[in-house]
């Protein structure tokens, strides 16, 4: 194999949370009588900063403070997860590139407490070299630095890295990492989205697995 370490996001990529997310953020915007948005719509506008998207949805911040909306979705998030479940092949997949002797982290813009909590709650953390949160605020900013910290304790050439992500931050994070990047289309951004980065682009996890072992 090519790659000798996978970078995975959690959210959207081993988490198949999309659905839930949607169902927090319409929560949100019925309370403030706001149009609800469907998964479709959702995919098509998802990005980061979250501020910026939530503008985009109908959020007028100069009525209240992000803050207040933003804990809503947090708070909500947090008291469901375990309604979910990892997105189909997930566990079986770094199952198998733990076998091959492949080295495999999370990286994630949730908050490393949390993050940490959710990870083992699914049964991953005990494949897993590395799982790596935020220890702010989950912003989506810091990615980036998380991720360049990671790379320096990992020491595995960065050409033998690819970061497997669902989001457009996800393809942000690769390019300022420098390394290789795989989007799978099933989780917070839509196909038309993803693949117009021009990276490898997936339908799933197992159409993933089956391209990077071939």
């Amino acid at each position: 194999m090519k790659y000798k370490h996978i970078i995975w996001d959690w959210n959207g990529t081993l988490l198949n949370d999309t659905a839930l997310c949607v169902e927090m953020l319409n929560s949100s915007l019925e309370k403030r009588n706001l149009k609800p948005i469907s998964v479709d719509e959702y995919r098509e506008k998802f990005l980061f900063p979250i501020k910026t998207f939530y503008e985009s949805v109908g959020f007028d911040f100069s009525k209240e403070p992000f803050e207040i909306t933003n804990e809503e979705f947090h708070s909500g998030f947090e008291k469901n997860f375990k309604r979910l479940a990892l997105q189909p092949d997930a566990l079986s997949t770094i199952k198998k590139l733990k076998k091959k002797g492949v080295t495999q982290s999370i990286l994630s813009a949730t908050i490393q407490r949390k993050l940490n909590n959710q990870v083992k709650y699914f049964g991953l953390d005990s494949f897993l070299d590395n799982i790596v949160g935020l220890s702010n605020t989950p912003s989506g900013f810091g990615k980036e630095y998380e991720g360049r910290e990671l790379l320096l304790n990992v020491l595995i050439p960065s050409e033998e890295t690819i970061i497997v992500g669902d989001s457009m931050l996800d393809y942000n994070v690769s390019q300022s990492l420098n390394i290789s990047c795989a989007l799978i289309y099933n989780g917070h951004n839509n196909m038309e989205r993803l693949a117009a980065t021009g990276s490898k682009t997936f339908p799933n996890i197992r159409s993933f697995y089956d391209w990077i072992t071939n």
